[in-house]
């Protein structure tokens, strides 16, 4: 019988355990859907952002913006190389005038040589003038013998008687005569051949010097007019070099101007980026955070909802513990006053089997009697005993709720906590509107800055510079510094 019992109580917790097991196998179906439809819901979000960011990074106007700049970068080299032609150019001008000066010295040299030659030529009709000296004396020396042979015609005729010593005397005389006649004839032939000499010098040297003269006033008016070019081309070479230095000065000052402003450009481009880069990633957190945030809200929900069930689950088993707790109690008094009507039944059965001998008529109807009231007291153990068994099921289904409710409070408390530090994300977003305010221009606080001044380096929207470029005053909104039209300069953020 008590086996019976155990058996049957067995089977019960199988069976209550089963039907635990099918029902939290159909709640942990209906919450496996849940979750389906939640996470494609949140892959429908996911694409839709990714489609807007797609879109965000196909907008027409940073691509305008890079072509902009890359435009106003490849048009800086052609003005550089403008520049620089225009700077050969000069150099070809000064190097001109350096052969000009060469060409200048080259004929003053040759002007200098000329001069000596004329010198020389001088000096030759100098030697001329000694060359007619010495024919004007060969020309006395020759009246000199003429007026000896006088002298001899006449002491011939006086001394008659002295004709020996006469003859003697004119052969004497005679001799020195050819002697000196020869000496004057060699004389006079070394002159006419100096003379002669002297003479073709003199005319060679003529020569030379009217072609010298010639080449000399030819290379005077040469001098002359490359004097007035080198003045003329000194002039230009001045103003050439001062065009120059303004050049080069125009040229530093455009070269550390492109400089910079690529160094700006380099600099505001990687702010760009970073900026892009954070506004992403801060976009992505954003997406990211709004993703668990509504992912958190809801796994709350369906906490919640789960933890309404359990509650109710809950109330639902306290009540049913409460009513089979009553039920026991009333099967526990039914069963005590079972056992005391068994006690008096056995003192009943003793009494009447001591007067069983002497009533044996009776005999039949006690032993019935008896196997009713023992097929009752078995009938209200097996109740008993499934009340029990009902009560160990109610019991761990108790234990087990209360399980699932402390696992749930504690997922809730996780969830605030998750709920708490979406403050983080709020404080992010709040520093990129911060970030988009400092993107705006300070004048109108609507648009974005487009335009910078190069004085200042002051960042506005180019209507407002351009309203400030209409006024008389041309002065930096903040700053107060006056600007021209040539110091804005467009700017890409």
């Amino acid at each position: 019988m008590d086996t019976f019992v155990w058996r049957e109580r067995q089977f019960n917790q199988k069976v209550d355990l089963a039907e635990i097991s099918q029902k939290v196998s159909a709640y942990y179906v209906s919450r496996i859907a849940d979750l389906e439809k939640d996470v494609q819901k949140l892959c429908n979000e996911k694409n839709m952002l990714v489609l807007k960011l797609e879109g965000a990074l196909r907008e027409p106007g940073r691509n305008q913006v890079i072509s902009e700049f890359k435009a106003l970068v490849s048009s800086l080299p052609r003005e550089m190389g403008a520049v620089q032609t225009e700077l050969s150019k000069h150099k070809d001008a000064s190097l001109q005038l350096h052969s000009l000066r060469a060409e200048v010295h080259s004929l003053s040299s040759i002007r200098t040589r000329k001069e000596q030659e004329i010198e020389e030529t001088s000096r030759s009709a100098h030697a001329g003038s000694d060359i007619s000296q010495l024919q004007s004396l060969v020309h006395e020396l020759r009246e000199n013998t003429q007026e000896l042979k006088l002298f001899v015609e006449l002491y011939k005729h006086d001394s008659a008687d002295s004709r020996q010593l006469m003859e003697s005397r004119d052969r004497e005389l005679a001799e020195l005569a050819g002697v000196h006649v020869l000496r004057y004839s060699l004389n006079e032939s070394k002159l006419e051949q100096r003379v002669i000499a002297a003479n073709e010098a003199e005319a060679i040297s003529q020569q030379r010097l009217a072609t010298a003269e010639a080449e000399v006033a030819e290379l005077g008016q040469k001098l002359e007019t490359s004097r007035r070019n080198l003045v003329k081309q000194s002039d230009i070479l001045k103003s050439k070099h001062e065009e120059c230095e303004a050049y080069m000065v125009e040229i530093e000052s455009i070269g550390h101007a492109y400089e910079d402003i690529m160094s700006q450009n380099q600099q505001l481009l990687q702010q760009i980026i970073e900026r892009d880069d954070h506004n992403t990633k801060l976009f992505m957190e954003g997406v990211k955070a709004k993703q668990s945030h509504d992912a958190l809200h809801l796994e709350v929900c369906s906490l919640q909802r789960n933890l309404q069930h359990a509650s109710t689950l809950m109330d639902l088993c306290n009540q049913k513990l409460i009513h089979l707790e009553d039920k026991l109690r009333g099967w526990s008094e039914r069963l005590r006053r079972l056992s005391e009507d068994g006690m008096q039944q056995s003192i009943s059965l003793g009494i009447s089997q001591t007067k069983l001998t002497g009533m044996h008529g009776e005999a039949p109807k006690l032993g019935q009697a008896l196997n009713v009231l023992q097929a009752k007291v078995g009938s209200n153990r097996l109740e008993v005993a499934e009340l029990l068994i009902e009560l160990e099921t109610e019991r761990f289904s108790k234990k087990r709720l209360d399980d699932d409710l402390d696992l749930m409070s504690s997922k809730a408390s996780s969830l605030r906590e998750k709920a708490d530090n979406s403050q983080v994300l709020q404080k992010l977003l709040h520093e990129a509107k911060e970030y988009r305010g400092i993107l705006k221009c300070g004048i109108c606080h609507d648009r974005q800055k487009e335009v910078v001044i190069a004085k200042c380096y002051h960042l506005f929207c180019n209507q407002c510079i351009q309203k400030s470029l209409g006024s008389r005053q041309k002065r930096c909104p903040s700053c107060g510094l006056s600007f021209g039209v040539n110091d804005v300069k467009p700017i890409y953020i």
